[in-house]
């Protein structure tokens, strides 16, 4: 089980090419921005991004950031994503996204990459996160090794989902259609990824909602996740992060309930159960209503 740490409810993705849009993100209310020098990025601008992003990373500007400021490397290519994580000034960093996870040994390998570099670079009290993006291959999701993801690390964070990589895999355009197939192929991607966060002990990280315009749309997927248990979502434009940090605070009825579970646990602390509303509530809804009403407070 991954030790408590603060958790973002908003992750606003940004182009790591782009010093002026990552300017706005770093004055908006996300709550942590990740700085992309993966698929946001032209193969052609890699380089560019990388510098642009230490440039940002080294200014007085991240330091007054608000927001945590998290790296998206490109985790598929190792010698490139270690060459990357060499290039950051850490200090400045909380944390790493890890496309493309698949297993717990890649996950174990940037453990030991970011232990030689905080090393280096002699941070000892701030420890840097990873989140992984654990559905944008087949063998991430149904392979042998995709089960050792329930393992955890120490560094370990959250999990989030996407089916953009793995509709390419799968040799299907990322759209509607005419059919529910990509409603179907998105809710098996975020309920197995809510699952093996649960098993890892981190948070569980809903995707993005790609039409940014479509506030409504957001509202229902944010209501979705919040009730399948996700706490957190990525967007890609900050007009999202006020419907998103709405959509995924704990109802009022849900917040009502938690009230009532922790009162009669306060009245009552040798019971083991009670009867609330009509229906049994155990060990289980007495942590459930803890975490509710810290979240709510």
């Amino acid at each position: 089980m991954t030790a408590h740490h603060k958790s973002p409810c908003s992750w606003l993705f940004v182009p790591g090419d782009s010093a002026r849009k990552i300017d706005k993100a770093a004055a908006s209310q996300a709550d942590a921005v990740i700085l992309d020098l993966e698929d946001s990025v032209a193969p052609t601008r890699k380089a560019e991004a990388l510098q642009v992003t230490v440039e940002f990373l080294n200014s007085e500007a991240a330091a007054l950031a608000a927001p945590a400021l998290w790296v998206r490397v490109n985790a598929s290519a190792p010698d490139t994503a270690l060459a990357e994580l060499a290039a950051l000034p850490l200090a400045a960093v909380a944390g790493i996204i890890h496309p493309k996870l698949g297993d717990h040994a890649q996950l174990q390998r940037m453990g030991h990459w970011l232990d030689a570099l905080e090393a280096r670079d002699r941070i000892a009290n701030k420890p840097i996160g990873v989140v992984g993006i654990i559905t944008e291959t087949a063998r991430s999701v149904v392979g042998e090794q995709s089960t050792t993801l329930a393992r955890g690390h120490e560094r370990l964070r959250g999990y989030s989902w996407g089916t953009e990589d793995l509709s390419a895999v799968l040799g299907r355009p990322p759209i509607a259609g005419t059919t529910t197939a990509n409603e179907a192929l998105a809710q098996a991607m975020r309920m197995h990824c809510v699952l093996m966060a649960a098993a890892a002990g981190v948070d569980a990280i809903d995707s993005i909602s790609a039409n940014f315009h479509d506030l409504d749309a957001l509202a229902a997927e944010c209501d979705y996740a919040r009730e399948l248990g996700y706490t957190s979502k990525m967007a890609i434009h900050p007009a999202q992060l006020d419907t998103l940090h709405t959509g995924l605070a704990p109802s009022a009825e849900a917040l009502e309930w938690a009230t009532k579970v922790q009162a009669l646990v306060d009245d009552n602390p040798d019971a083991a159960s009670f009867q609330l509303d009509g229906r049994m509530v155990d060990q289980p809804h007495f942590t459930v209503a803890a975490r509710l009403l810290a979240r709510g407070r």
